[in-house]
């Protein structure tokens, strides 16, 4: 990434930080917020990493499919109203650790299933960069999951499944990379290379900084988008 590149991308990380400070909601939510968290390696090398979040407060399941749906977007919500710059919505959720969430076909800026995505980000340590292709594999008002590849391959999935319950939305997200049957099979020494323990424990914390945002940053949102 250049030097232009960079001081873009502080830029609109720095702009998603103003509007979230101005609306007194800076603080991500921590690690102990989940219910509960499982990381589990396989005897073949592949790995799983599940979250069961904590209650998503005043968001359905309309706002979240609305909020995947339209993830590659940009907003003018500045905290308080809409008149401010553009910002996007995949900084809003995690303006510390997101880069790019793009589309493959160009002046597209909607995820439907089928949709194929490049998705790249840094996880807590600052030097965990994760560049990944993925595609939309079911997307509705209970599921969002997408399947990974690299080089051509599937290599992974993540599953989100969601559902009302008292006071907001049950959120529980799933990352599988390997699989264990099947011609692909990442066995202990090919995994690591991309996706180690260490890895998942950083996708944990960035996972529940990121679900934790959305009941600060959708509810104002998709009142606006019904609204318009």
């Amino acid at each position: 990434m250049g030097n232009r590149d960079l001081a873009d991308l502080r830029r609109r990380r720095l702009l998603a930080r103003d509007a979230l400070e101005r609306a007194g909601t800076v603080a991500f939510k921590p690690v102990s917020s989940a219910k509960w968290v499982d990381v589990e390696v396989s005897r073949y090398g592949g790995i799983r990493v599940q979250i069961e979040h904590d209650t998503i407060r005043g968001v359905t399941p309309e706002m979240m499919r609305w909020w995947f749906e339209n993830l590659p977007g940009t907003t003018t919500w500045n905290g308080i109203d809409f008149s401010g710059p553009q910002i996007s919505h995949y900084h809003l959720w995690h303006h510390r650790d997101h880069i790019a969430f793009t589309t493959r076909r160009p002046g597209t800026d909607r995820v439907t299933e089928g949709t194929t995505v490049t998705i790249d980000e840094q996880f807590n340590d600052y030097r965990d960069r994760n560049h990944a292709t993925v595609t939309t594999t079911r997307l509705d008002e209970e599921e969002f999951t997408f399947d990974i590849h690299r080089g051509g391959l599937r290599v992974g999935r993540i599953v989100h499944t969601y559902g009302p319950t008292r006071g907001g939305l049950r959120f529980y997200a799933e990352t599988t990379i390997g699989f264990d049957a099947g011609p692909l099979r990442l066995g202990n020494v090919v995994r690591p290379l991309f996706y180690s323990t260490n890895t998942a424990d950083h996708w944990i914390r960035h996972n529940i900084e990121e679900t934790g945002r959305s009941e600060q940053v959708i509810p104002a949102l998709y009142a606006h988008a019904m609204n318009r």
